[in-house]
């Protein structure tokens, strides 16, 4: 019993530090995101939207699955967290390389000279994030967030202000270059001065052959997923006005803030918790339902009413030139709604060593991106972005499958356990929806919106009961009473 409630305690610890972390470092990119945009253009985004699959790719490859193989892991040596580390700088070195070449040749490819000091430049980030990442492994393995939140939160600051004064300073393109290396380099530097981990003058080839045979599969199934995931933004950078990028990166970057931040502060803390009882299948099944359901309960509210208020908020917080960006970033938020299931179906696959299904999955959704971008680029990028949804449900149905045979998660325990979170966010998007058509100025619609849907969404689920604000209200006596957080 005492196990469990260490157990419990740890992820409660870790969730809630990660939580700070991850809120605390995107808000602030995202606050300072928002006053930059309305200060560039839709072409300048444009522009980094077409590089965004170099570096993507670059730093999925610095990684090469080495990180998770070290969480993984239960015996770890210093020596294997040396190896790698050398490994991390050597590949990124190789990489810059290859891409200070091979920018002429792009920029050739997009017609836009412009590409090729953005990406020369934009590139040495592989070589900073190098220097960090057996750092953030570190903490991540001894599910310590504290100092990652610290070091994460002042990084967001700098490189925003700086962004920002470049912005004013009508440097387009490149504030949004500066804002990304800026934030890397404090990052690695204060992990560096505070953090304990050193590297020791040793290199095993067996080690990382080791390491390597877990972590080959997440590369190769990380690479596919960065690759086509940022393939859009070079298909239509290459088939659309730069303008039109513009408007789907915008999208994807206000869509990812709250997705992919609920999501990271997630899958930071249940990867390393899960890996200690990976051999109780019953365990590991009751674990994973009860953060499905924070998840959804979390995510669901968030996206459906973001989907609600898309457009005074874009209006409101971006000004009107980017309106036209509504539409897709309605779609990827409906879209935003299976990616708790993607999340954790590949933890659990990771969790059970089953690296190998990792990769099946992303080769077999990744056939049917091709065959998306085949046939939707010919209707334009709306079309474009419905095929995505497509090929991300089809993901969550095999990784369903995978899931069921591993640890007994059937579907109709998925559909029980998210039900009531997707029946009451779904109520208060109908309720909502009859607020917008009865106000028509954007400000007051956007704020009378977004306080009538959160009073909506807490008020049903504490009217009904649901097993989440249980849980919620079991975490606020460990921190008040044990005080297990802050200490």
């Amino acid at each position: 019993m005492s196990g469990t409630a260490n157990l419990k305690e740890t992820a409660v610890k870790g969730l809630i530090w990660s939580a700070i972390e991850r809120i605390g470092a995107q808000g602030i990119q995202f606050i300072f995101g928002i006053i930059i945009t309305r200060i560039l253009f839709p072409a300048d985004y444009g522009l980094v939207g077409m590089i965004l699959i170099f570096v993507a790719i670059g730093q999925t490859i610095v990684d090469s699955g080495f990180g998770s193989a070290l969480i993984w892991k239960n015996d770890l040596s210093e020596t294997d967290l040396s190896t790698v580390f050398y490994f991390n700088i050597t590949v990124s070195l190789i990489l810059y390389f290859i891409l200070f070449f091979l920018a002429p040749f792009i920029a050739v490819f997009y017609d836009e000279p412009r590409l090729i000091n953005l990406i020369r430049v934009i590139c040495l980030n592989f070589l900073i994030i190098s220097f960090s990442l057996i750092q953030q492994v570190d903490l991540q393995k001894r599910v310590d967030f504290k100092l990652l939140a610290v070091v994460n939160i002042f990084g967001s600051i700098i490189a925003g202000i700086i962004a920002l004064i470049m912005a004013f300073r009508g440097l387009g393109a490149w504030a949004l270059v500066m804002q990304i290396l800026v934030k890397s380099f404090v990052t690695s530097l204060l992990l560096w001065i505070f953090n304990k981990w050193r590297p020791v003058f040793v290199f095993s080839l067996s080690a990382l052959k080791q390491l390597f045979s877990y972590g080959s599969n997440l590369l190769a199934a990380g690479l596919l997923y960065t690759v086509f995931r940022n393939l859009y933004f070079n298909i239509i950078g290459k088939l659309f006005p730069v303008t039109s990028l513009g408007y789907y990166t915008r999208a994807v970057q206000l869509h990812d803030f709250p997705v992919t931040t609920i999501g990271q502060i997630f899958n930071r803390v249940v990867f390393p918790v899960f890996s200690t009882i990976k051999d109780s299948d019953e365990r590991l099944k009751n674990a994973i339902r009860k953060t499905l359901r924070t998840m959804v309960f979390i995510t669901f509210p968030v996206l459906i009413g973001l989907i609600a208020v898309a457009d005074e908020l874009i209006e409101v917080v971006l000004t009107e030139k980017w309106l036209p960006a509504s539409g897709y970033f309605k779609l990827f938020c409906l879209a935003g709604l299976f990616y708790p299931f993607q999340v954790l179906n590949n933890e659990v696959l990771k969790t059970k060593g089953k690296s190998n299904l990792v990769l099946r999955l992303e080769i077999i959704t990744k056939i049917v991106l091709i065959i998306n971008i085949l046939i939707t680029w010919r209707w334009g990028i709306t079309v474009i972005i419905i095929g995505q949804m497509l090929s991300i449900f089809l993901a969550c149905a095999i990784g369903f499958f995978y899931v069921f045979k591993l640890i007994g998660y059937t579907l109709w325990e998925h559909l029980r356990d998210i039900f009531p979170y997707l029946a009451v966010s779904t109520c208060m998007y109908f309720a909502l929806s009859v607020i917008s058509i009865q106000i028509n100025k954007p400000l007051i619609s956007l704020i009378v919106m977004s306080f009538s849907g959160f009073v909506f969404y807490c008020v049903t689920v504490w009217f009904l009961k649901l097993d989440e604000i249980k849980e919620i209200q079991v975490i606020v006596k460990m921190i008040t009473l044990k005080n297990p957080i802050i200490k």
